[in-house]
Parts: structure tokens; C-alpha cells; sequence
């Protein structure tokens, strides 16, 4: 156990080094000036490159779990990162970043420092991963791009990647400096001097928001030591470290303290913030506030408050070892879109002040302002206060779901108060709770690193943190949190650097659509909960062919019949929001008939407990909600035009949706462009529209009666968006909302009873969701597709044609049959005969479909609105594995038993009958067809009169 512990002690290298003074500056003044935070003196430091490995060590150990109100965390086994087997090579003060736009690249660095043959070399160190963290390459020394190994720098890594995937460090080295790489890390400029003389602790930054002025901006700031009390400094790059802004000093120290540790972060419109401790200008130097810096000019000019909010630092030792601690700042702002975005968090390692106990805590301060006014300070470290244990050199991230996320050291778990291990406690509502989990795997004994030329107790002086969001990881979750830090688990001072790859579910911060558009499976704010072999998967086919994928449940191949959820998590939503989403099926046939199920589920306590919205089914031959296409005995793979949309009102608060699938071993379900989103509430809409038959003459009305009233896509008019029910009044006019379509050019499409479907033209309406419009079909035949309409005579007023009584798209024979058997047998009342809307089935409503089945009349549709197809696809089974062969037997053999034939599932085309036969042959003996030509009388029966040509 004792080897466990001696970890720290190489971070204890460096209390004077890094401050890099020049070459003038006397050995004398490391033990003068107390304040710095320096490793060595430069004078003494050798040209002796260290050496270069690439060992990726991964302990073998278990990844290590653990339940919290916001689910569940995996602790995967530590990394170290670049295995140094040398006993004089050791990696102190660490950090970590990512690259901006490719989450799957890291760059991460120390103060790497070597005392080979009793000579002290120092360089900071560049660990990179091009792959997520699965495995690290780097070195402990830094090269330019002739492969000439870069001597006389002091450490103090503070280190960036711009927008163009350039790693940017700026170190000590009598003075501040700076190198850039444009191959991650492999080979690095020559040095860029932006200061000289006695400088101490800086760090760097980018501006990496699209949609900041400043965007590809890096900064580096850092304590002006050249100054009795100590401001801070400040340059920026806007050429991706080529050359630096002129050094600029940032603030003016009030009386009595000098400002040092300074770390800096950008905001989501550019700005740039700034934050350090204020530490008294006397021994022991303890922190006694915090100061801010805010810039909305890319570091041109600031707004400072030496104060912000008081602290008791903990400048000073640690441990019967005597290590070195300080209370510097970390910063971080949230930068997602969520409803925190934009709020600046600031972390503290402090004692003897609320809320930290008379034991070293972690204590947050938050801003929702952009810096103008901060939070009381709220304790991050959740164990017992003032029990004697001691918790330090924080670091903060926010990741991509907003949660808060603060490294540092903890000896809480032990025993021996000299043993340390790692922790990282996790906010989910901006900092005012926390849950604590342990992220390292080993327990060490940080002791200081013993080597001469490197100040007393020194160790490091700070450790790392970043985030990144990497879809494909369905079971333990694509955010992923990578704590940085330093331990000599392995014996002696011998320090390494390592990080964890720790897995939890994501939480979209905002909310949004998710279209499967990336090949990775699940993307980035969705999960999974199954058991056993996994039947979600990510397929190429696309909603109406309008993107590159789609989700699919494999019910064609799930026998075993468990259920499978595809999850999203976001934000609380208020009023107003939908889940939406398009969806494509078709079932198989009557050997396995379903149902196949999706149950559409959300939650308001993050899946503790759900409310069903729908259960969808789909099953052989028809009438399943999830039913768009035919059954086929092949595996489903629909077509562009074989989706729907579907839409559901979330209730107030969800912050999850669960899509449940339940195999009924049938076939297979897609589903695409899953939206959670703010709708606009439907209104009211205005439509004039009835059949020629309901027509009054006097007065000039109709009698009122229901029309179904269908929204269909312009693109794919076989496809229904919504429909809504339009009751006539005395004009033929009514008020009605379609309330499950979204924004969009569609057709209309007008059913009645017992007369012609009538469609209007492409863009009518073109459909803005909350706003109303209003078409008279009436008054203006011209926006009815087709002209398909009818005008009275002595009107001009035009109406759906009246008689199709079985509602085939045609008047025709069979229609006047229903009419002819209904007045004979004496009918009444609200019928498919009564197409005058008597309440009568008699001549008159022969009469008028009569004269309409003389003239061919039919629906006139547009391109593509087919009827219904076959209910089982004609198509020879296709085989692409063994259990599909498999099934399509069994399923032979279930019809078989039931004494079903292959063909009897096939539904022949209706043939043309005898009547249809006889009106072809009148057409073409006709050039025009005859109208009967008669009058509406005010009660609705007609008059014969006189033949003539029909307009």
C-alpha cells in the first residue's frame, strides 16, 4: 500500500521554476521572492532532452459505477497517459483541453522535468489522443519542425486548441512564451518571446463561438512579477500564435496585495473573462479575494473589480510532507444552449470562510450576468465539514449537457491523512447541488518533489479537466468527462499524469431535432436500456428521402420479444412543446401478423416514472397506427413515400422521452428527425366549400352537412399530415384547425359523403403553424385542382360533384345502384344515398348521379396520390440471412395450417365493369359528352329541361 501513496511527490518539483527568469537573474532570487509560485532557476537547468515513449498503459482494473439522482456514472480504469519508466522523469502541474470542433481530439500537458545524470532539464509535455482517449501518443519534450529539441523553458503549460485544430502553449522561460503546432503536437514552431523578465502562472485560451467577432482569438495572461505588487498581464494571437499583442498590463493591485494564478475563459458572444486571487503582499500570502476582468473587445480594453467575492485561501503546506497548495482560481463559463448558457463559474480551495469548514473545501461562485454581481459561495465537496479532511487544486468544466463538473485532490477515503486519492463532483441545476464520485483508482502519497534545483514542496500547482460529447456509445452514454491530475502511485516522487474516462447519459441543454444524419449510432443526447442483442440500429434510409438516415427497430428479427427504449434526455420544457417525429412500417403477413408495438412514453423526473402518449401498432393486413406501406415477406426498407408524421403535446415539465418498442415478430419500424420543440398553438382556419347536390337556390345556400377535411404533402400527396372536420353552415362555410401539422406547402383534400374528392392545387395552403388562412372553393374554382368542380346553373358557384356514394373517386353504375335500392326500398334519413341532403333517397338523388356517371366524372388528382396499394407486397422473397429464410418458412407453414394459399393474400385490381365498358364506347362515339341539363328547385329536387352541351 505504502507505493500507492508516493505519487505527488514529482509534483512537489516545482514552487519556484516556472515563473522562467532570465538569464540575468541570480540564484538568490528564488528564496527572496516568496510569492511566486516558480519551479527552478534557469540557471541551473541542463540541455538534456527526456526521453520519448509511447507505452499506453492502461491499468487493469474495473470500471467502477455509480447511481445518482441524475443516473448512472462509469469511472472507466485510469490512463496514464505517457508511461515515463525512467526513475528520473516525471510529469508535474497538468492540463488538459479539446479540440473545439472535433471532440474526439485532446491535447493535454506538464511540466515535465528530468534529472538525468544529476542534471535539471524542464519542457512541458504534449499528451494527445486523436481517437477519444482510447489511446495517448506524445512526448515529454517539445521539438521544432527540424526536429531540434527546444531548450531554456520554465513549464507553467498553459495550453489551447483554435478553431483550425492548432495547438497553442504559452510557458515560462525568462519570460513569457509561446510555440504553436500544426500537426497535433508533433513538432512545434521555435519560440515567440511576448515578455521578458520575472513573470509567473499563466494560462491560455481560445474564443471558439462561431458566432463571436473575436472567433480563432487565443489569449494568454499571467502575473507581471517585473512590478513590486504584481498585476496581471495580458496578449492575444490573431494568426494562430505567430506573433502576440504587446504584453498589457490588466488591473492595478490595491494596497497591500499583488493579483496571481489567473485563468481565463471566453464567453459565448466573445467576451473574454478573467479571473485571479488576490493574495496579501506578506508572508504567508494567503488569498484573501478574488478578482474579475471582463473584455467585450477581444482583450483590448477591460472592466475589472479587484473583488468579486472574499476568500481564505489555503497558501501554505499540506501534510506531514509538507506540500505546496494554493487557492488559485479556475474559471469556466456554459457555453451550450441551454437556459444557463452564459453563466460564469468560478472555483476556490479555501478554510475559515463559509461555506468551507475549518478543513480545506471546494467552493463555488457563480454569475448569471456576465460578471456584474456573483453568488454567496456554495460548497462543492459533499463530505461531513469539518471532519479533518482536505480537498484542493480544483479545476472546473461545463460540458455539453450543462452539468458543472470540479476535479481536485481529496483525502477523505482514507485512514492516513498523508493519502490522497481523485474526485469529481457534478452539478445538474447550475451549481446549487452536488454529487461526489471518485474518479481515480488508486490512493497515493503526494510528497514533494525532492530534487535540487526545484523549489521546496513543490508538486504542482494545478490540475486539469475537459469534456466531450461522442455519439456511438448507446448503453453508458456519450458525455464523457476526462479529469486530469497528477499522482506517484507509483512509489518515491516519481509523478505521472493520468485521466479517466468517465461515461454518463446526456442531457440535451436545449432542445431540438435529431435527423441520424451521422453513421454513429446513438447520436449524441440518446441512449439506449435493452437487454440482450441490441435491434435499434442506425440505417440509411431517410424521412421522404430528404436526409441520410434514420433510426430502425428490427421487429422483422426479434423473436424474443423484450422491450428495447430509444431514450432522449433534455431540458425541462414548459408549455407550448411537441415531440414530433416521422415514421415508416409495414407489416409482414398473416403467418406472423403482429401487433408490433411503439409505445410513445415521456417523463418529468428524468424516468423515474413515465406517462404513456400513444401506443402505436402495427399488424397484418391494415389499420395499425404504424402501418404506411404494404406487408412483405421481405425485410421492410420503405420507400420515400412510405413515412407519416406523427405529433404529440408533451406535458408540462418532461425532460424525457422514451420510444418502447415491443416486438410482435413482424416487421420492421423506422423512425427519423425525432424533434422535442415549441410549437406555435394552432388556430382556427376558414374553408367555403359543399357538394352541388346540397345546393338551395333560394335563398342562395346549402344544407348543412360534415366534410373531412385532409392536409397532404405536395412532394408526396399520398402522404396525410393531419385532417380536421369542416360542418357547413348555410353558406357552405366554416371555421375549423388542423392541430397536428407543422409548417409546410400541402394539398387539401375535401371528402364528403357521398361526393367526389376534390383536392386543391400544390401550395394551397402554404402553412405557417399559429397563423390562420382562409379559401372559398365556392367563389374561386381556379385554386381546385384541376378545375374538378362543378357550376350550377344560372350561379357562379361552383360545388363538389355529388354521387359517389361509395367513395371509389368515380360515379359510376355501382353508385347508382346504392341510390336505386335505397329509393325502392323507401330510405331515409342521414345516408350514402340521399346526395341532395333531403333526408330522401328518391329520383332526385338519381337524377343527379345519374347525370354524372353519363359524364365520366372521377377524381383528378395529382401525380403520385395513388390509391392504397396491394396488402402483400408481390415481390419473391429476398434472403440476406439464414433467419430470414427461417421465418418466411415458418411463416408458409403457419398459412398453410390455417388453409391460406400464397395467392389468396393477394388482392386482385378491381376490374372494369360492364357499365365502364359501355361509357368508354359512348365516349369515344361522342366528342363532347352530353349533359342532362336541369334545374335545382328550392327544396333540392330537380326539374328536367332541355339537353344541351355541359360547360
Amino acid at each position: 500500500m505504502k507505493k500507492l501513496f508516493l505519487l505527488l511527490p514529482i509534483i512537489a518539483v516545482g514552487f519556484y521554476f516556472f515563473t522562467g527568469q532570465s538569464q540575468e537573474d541570480k540564484p538568490e532570487k528564488w528564496s527572496r521572492d516568496q510569492r511566486t509560485t516558480e519551479l527552478q532557476d534557469l540557471s541551473k537547468v541542463m540541455s538534456s532532452p527526456l526521453p520519448m515513449e509511447h507505452d499506453h498503459f492502461i491499468p487493469n482494473n474495473q470500471p467502477m459505477y455509480y447511481n445518482s439522482p441524475n443516473g448512472v456514472t462509469v469511472v472507466n480504469p485510469n490512463i496514464r497517459v505517457l508511461p515515463r519508466q525512467s526513475p528520473f522523469s516525471y510529469q508535474t502541474e497538468v492540463i488538459l483541453t479539446r479540440h473545439p470542433g472535433n471532440p474526439l481530439i485532446m491535447y493535454g500537458s506538464s511540466n515535465a522535468i528530468s534529472n538525468a545524470g544529476g542534471s535539471l532539464f524542464i519542457s512541458e509535455g504534449a499528451y494527445v489522443t486523436t481517437n477519444g482517449g482510447t489511446t495517448w501518443f506524445g512526448s515529454d519534450t517539445m521539438k521544432n519542425t527540424v526536429g531540434t529539441i527546444l531548450t531554456g523553458h520554465g513549464g507553467d503549460p498553459g495550453i489551447t486548441i483554435d478553431k483550425d485544430g492548432r495547438f497553442i502553449i504559452s510557458h515560462l522561460g525568462g519570460g513569457i512564451k509561446a510555440n504553436y503546432s500544426t500537426n497535433n503536437g508533433l513538432n512545434w514552431s521555435n519560440d515567440v518571446t511576448i515578455t521578458s523578465g520575472s513573470q509567473d502562472k499563466n494560462l491560455t485560451t481560445t474564443d471558439d463561438s462561431p458566432t463571436s467577432p473575436y472567433y480563432g482569438r487565443s489569449y494568454t495572461a499571467w502575473s507581471r512579477f517585473t512590478a513590486s505588487l504584481p498585476p496581471i498581464a495580458f496578449s492575444y494571437t490573431t494568426n494562430g500564435g505567430v506573433s502576440w499583442s504587446a504584453s498589457a498590463d490588466v488591473n492595478v493591485p490595491p494596497a497591500g496585495h499583488y493579483s496571481q494564478g489567473v485563468d481565463l475563459r471566453t464567453g459565448p458572444n466573445g467576451e473574454v473573462y478573467l479571473c485571479w486571487a488576490a493574495p496579501i503582499a506578506s508572508s504567508p500570502f494567503t488569498e484573501d479575494y478574488c478578482g474579475f476582468a471582463k473584455s467585450t473587445n477581444g482583450g483590448v480594453n477591460w472592466t475589472v473589480n479587484n473583488n468579486i467575492f472574499d476568500m481564505n485561501g489555503i497558501r501554505g503546506t499540506l501534510f506531514s510532507t509538507s506540500i505546496r497548495v494554493n487557492s488559485f482560481p479556475r474559471i469556466d463559463v456554459d457555453r451550450t444552449c441551454g437556459p444557463r448558457a452564459g453563466w460564469i463559474y468560478i472555483v476556490v480551495s479555501q478554510r475559515n470562510l463559509a461555506p468551507a469548514g475549518s478543513d480545506a473545501d471546494i467552493v463555488i461562485h457563480r454569475s448569471t450576468d456576465g460578471g456584474t454581481s456573483w453568488s454567496a459561495g456554495i460548497r462543492v465537496n459533499q463530505d461531513a465539514l469539518n471532519n479533518g479532511k482536505s480537498q484542493w487544486f480544483p479545476a472546473v468544466r461545463v460540458d455539453e449537457s450543462g452539468g458543472v463538473n470540479v476535479v481536485y485532490y481529496d483525502n477523505r477515503g482514507t485512514t492516513n491523512t498523508d493519502t490522497n486519492e481523485v474526485y469529481m463532483s457534478r452539478s445538474m441545476d447550475g451549481g446549487t447541488t452536488w454529487t461526489d464520485i471518485k474518479v481515480s483508482d488508486a490512493r497515493f502519497r503526494p510528497t514533494s518533489l525532492a530534487l535540487s534545483g526545484v523549489a521546496g514542496g513543490y508538486q504542482g500547482d494545478y490540475i486539469g479537466i475537459t469534456s466531450a460529447l461522442i455519439e456511438g456509445n448507446p448503453v453508458n452514454g456519450n458525455q464523457r468527462i476526462w479529469p486530469f491530475w497528477a499522482d506517484n502511485r507509483l512509489g518515491g516522487f516519481q509523478y505521472q499524469a493520468y485521466t479517466a474516462k468517465v461515461e454518463l447519459l446526456p442531457k440535451n441543454p436545449c432542445t431540438g431535432c435529431e435527423d441520424f444524419a451521422s453513421a454513429a449510432f446513438t447520436p449524441k443526447y440518446f441512449h439506449l436500456e435493452y437487454s440482450g442483442t441490441q435491434f435499434w440500429s442506425r440505417q440509411n434510409p431517410s424521412a421522404y428521402g430528404a436526409g441520410t438516415g434514420s433510426v430502425k427497430y428490427d421487429f422483422f428479427s426479434d423473436n424474443v420479444r423484450t422491450p428495447q427504449s430509444l431514450i432522449t434526455d433534455f431540458q425541462t420544457v414548459p408549455a407550448g412543446y411537441y415531440l414530433t417525429f416521422d415514421q415508416a412500417y409495414a407489416p409482414y403477413g398473416p403467418g406472423f401478423p403482429g401487433p408490433d408495438t411503439l409505445l410513445v412514453e415521456s417523463s418529468t423526473n428524468g424516468g423515474s416514472s413515465y406517462t404513456t402518449l400513444a401506443v402505436l401498432l402495427g399488424r397484418f393486413p391494415s389499420g395499425g397506427e404504424l402501418n404506411t406501406a404494404p406487408a412483405t415477406t421481405n425485410a421492410f426498407v420503405p420507400t420515400s413515400s412510405q413515412w407519416a408524421p406523427k405529433i404529440y403535446s408533451l406535458p408540462v415539465g418532461t425532460n424525457r422521452v422514451r420510444l418502447r418498442a415491443e416486438s410482435g415478430f413482424g416487421n420492421n419500424l423506422y423512425v427519423d428527425n425525432i424533434c422535442v420543440q415549441a410549437l406555435a398553438a394552432p388556430v382556427s382556419n376558414s374553408l367555403c366549400d359543399a357538394p352541388e347536390g346540397f345546393f338551395r337556390t333560394s335563398p342562395p345556400s346549402v344544407v348543412q352537412d360534415t366534410i373531412t377535411v385532409y392536409l397532404k404533402r405536395t412532394d408526396f400527396p399520398n402522404i396525410t399530415v393531419d385532417s380536421a372536420k369542416m360542418y357547413m353552415f348555410n353558406y357552405g362555410c366554416q371555421n375549423f384547425t388542423f392541430n397536428n401539422a407543422l409548417n409546410g406547402s400541402y394539398h387539401m383534400v375535401f371528402k364528403h359523403r357521398n361526393s367526389i374528392e376534390t383536392w386543391t392545387n400544390a401550395g394551397i395552403p402554404n402553412y405557417t403553424r399559429g397563423l390562420n388562412f382562409a379559401y372559398d372553393l365556392i367563389n374561386n374554382n381556379a385554386i381546385v385542382y384541376g378545375g374538378n368542380q362543378t357550376q350550377v346553373p344560372n350561379f357562379s358557384f361552383w360545388f363538389n360533384y355529388s354521387g359517389d356514394c361509395n367513395r371509389d373517386g368515380v360515379i359510376d353504375i355501382s353508385d347508382l345502384t346504392i341510390i336505386d335500392n335505397d329509393a325502392f326500398s323507401f330510405v331515409s334519413g342521414y345516408v350514402q344515398s340521399d346526395v341532395n341532403g333531403d333526408n330522401f333517397s328518391d329520383l332526385s338523388d338519381y337524377a343527379l348521379a345519374d347525370n354524372n356517371a353519363f359524364n365520366v366524372v372521377t377524381r383528378i388528382i395529382p401525380p403520385g396520390a395513388v390509391p392504397e396499394p396491394q396488402i402483400v407486397n408481390n415481390d419473391a422473397p429476398v434472403f440476406s440471412t439464414e433467419a430470414e429464410k427461417t421465418k418466411y418458412e415458418m411463416h408458409l407453414k403457419i398459412m398453410k395450417e390455417k388453409g391460406v394459399s400464397e395467392n389468396d393474400q393477394q388482392i386482385n385490381v378491381i376490374e372494369l365493369n360492364e357499365v365502364l365498358k359501355q361509357r368508354q364506347e359512348r365516349m369515344q362515339n361522342n366528342k363532347a359528352p352530353v349533359r342532362k341539363s336541369f334545374d335545382i328547385q328550392s327544396d333540392g329536387n330537380v326539374k328536367s329541361g332541355s339537353k344541351g352541351v355541359s360547360q
